[in-house]
């Protein structure tokens, strides 16, 4: 797996919007954020537009992509939010240039189809906040400070309180996954990601209990859980019931569907559509351990 290197600070990133529409104010908070902090700012042709739901055309979203990919003078490409339209644009893309001169990738949400597609590269990327989550107030949020430590040098040890429902066990590989939902529809498609020998992250947000389920049933047939070294659980947001309730919460739902391994499995990961959203690399190799004190996630690589 080909991880890029820490940045400098002078480091330039690239702002893009492959998917939604992007407020201008979220625009002008990340520009003005990143200027703060000593780093120089590209803009995308179309980060600026609106198209229907999306932030440009399917053409557009994708120029500005492949350009900040083959940009010399980029370090860093910021996706300044998720929403829809990523799967769009992903058949598309020429990841030549990021393996001969790799650089960061950032975002979270609908970015998780290009996590996916640059695991399946070769290529690591970063899970983690986006600019509408990097501003607490008045002063910037712990969810940048988080990424910008990760950025300029330092390897992560998260530790995770305890939750009634983890699985205790130890596992090694690589970090694979994003959103769940987006996961469950790139499946069949070549930039499904591989499960064997990898820790899973999965988050979701705004999705019925009975619909996890039909996800997760999926994995289960379809053999993903088989070669799983662990499965690490982040935020499930505004999770939404029928009139009928479904009868299980998204913990028991989820460790239902793995009953019949023996992975670890850690829940309450602080990562996804709530805050914190603590930074993740994909395709980094980790180390699971989850007991009854704490979970660990550690990047170290040691």
């Amino acid at each position: 797996m080909i991880v890029p290197s820490f940045i400098k600070k002078q480091a330039t990133f690239g702002l893009v919007a492959p998917a939604g529409k992007v407020a201008p104010e979220v625009v002008q908070q990340a520009v003005m954020v990143l200027l703060d902090a000593g780093f120089g700012v590209v803009k995308g042709r179309y980060i600026d537009g609106v198209h229907h739901q999306f932030s440009a055309t399917d053409a557009q979203r994708l120029s500005d992509l492949q350009m900040m990919m083959d940009a010399p003078e980029v370090d860093v490409i910021l996706c300044l939010r998720g929403g829809y339209g990523t799967m769009r644009l992903v058949d598309g893309l020429n990841f030549s240039a990021m393996a001969a001169r790799p650089k960061w990738l950032v975002g979270f949400s609908d970015i998780t189809v290009l996590h996916a597609a640059m695991q399946r590269q070769g290529l690591a990327s970063l899970h983690a906040s986006m600019p509408k989550g990097w501003m607490d107030g008045h002063a910037v949020s712990d969810d940048f400070l988080r990424l910008m430590d990760l950025l300029v040098g330092e390897w992560p040890l998260y530790q995770v309180a305890p939750h009634s429902l983890n699985r205790v066990g130890e596992g090694r590989g690589e970090l694979c996954g994003g959103n769940l939902s987006l996961l469950y529809a790139l499946r069949g498609t070549p930039y499904a990601f591989d499960p064997r020998g990898k820790i899973l992250f999965i988050e979701d947000l705004a999705e019925y209990h009975y619909h996890l389920d039909r996800m997760m049933q999926n994995f289960r047939l379809g053999g993903v859980f088989d070669g799983l070294s662990g499965l690490v659980v982040g935020h499930f947001t505004e999770m939404k019931d029928n009139v009928t309730p479904y009868g299980q919460s998204v913990e028991e739902i989820i460790l239902e569907a793995v009953q019949g391994y023996d992975f670890p499995v850690m829940f309450g990961f602080p990562a996804g559509h709530a805050s914190p959203n603590y930074p993740l690399v994909m395709g980094r190799d980790v180390r699971l351990t989850v007991n009854h004190s704490e979970g660990c996630l550690d990047f170290s690589g040691v």
